[in-house]
């Protein structure tokens, strides 16, 4: 296995989450390789497998750290809209994220057939800690009043459910996209979310 200094690591690490970005972006996350990636950013095929079991955990990673971005923007967002109800906060909000996807191409490309691959290719561990991540935001919520009405556990995958149906009907570009999105998310809101302050 090679041996990098710490600063190496992290320039590696960086260059990798970049260009794989890049690659992952103009190409989806089925047609980029390995090859690929580590010639892009000019390191040896055994020094990428020092950072990554494969492809996908590379992309599982980037996706992460794009999420944080956004999480980081919610936070505004939350502050700014912290005196609606809390399911119309909730619904705001998700449909906030929805609009964010422009920002972040790699994130809006994703779909159902992403999801589906990932879950196939990455050891559980790597989608049980994006699932904790998930789940650490959605507790957030409860700082802003929101009262989940079943378990974090339940309504993280119920929310992560509903956004890969939703970046599906985005795929479609759909005149009536926005009406269709606010009505199911109203739907699973109602069942999900107290419409009463904490």
């Amino acid at each position: 296995m090679p041996r990098f200094s710490d600063n190496e690591r992290e320039m590696i690490q960086q260059k990798l989450m970049q260009e794989g970005e890049r690659l992952f972006t103009a190409f989806g996350l089925k047609k980029v390789s390995i090859d690929e990636i580590v010639q892009a950013v000019g390191i040896a095929k055994g020094s990428f497998y020092s950072f990554y079991t494969n492809k996908e955990h590379l992309y599982m990673d980037i996706a992460a750290h794009l999420q944080l971005k956004m999480w980081s923007d919610m936070d505004i967002f939350l502050n700014k809209n912290r005196d609606l109800p809390p399911r119309e906060l909730c619904k705001r909000c998700f449909l906030w994220m929805f609009g964010e996807l422009e920002r972040y191409p790699l994130l809006k490309q994703a779909n159902s057939e992403t999801a589906e691959y990932l879950y196939r290719k990455l050891p559980k561990e790597i989608i049980e800690a994006h699932t904790r991540a998930d789940s650490h935001e959605l507790i957030k919520l409860q700082e802003y009043g929101v009262h989940f009405t079943c378990g974090i556990d339940i309504a993280t995958k119920t929310l992560q459910t509903l956004a890969i149906s939703f970046l599906n009907l985005q795929q479609d570009q759909t005149a009536d996209q926005q009406v269709i999105m606010e009505i199911i998310l109203e739907g699973v809101l109602k069942e999900i979310v107290s419409d009463e302050s904490n």
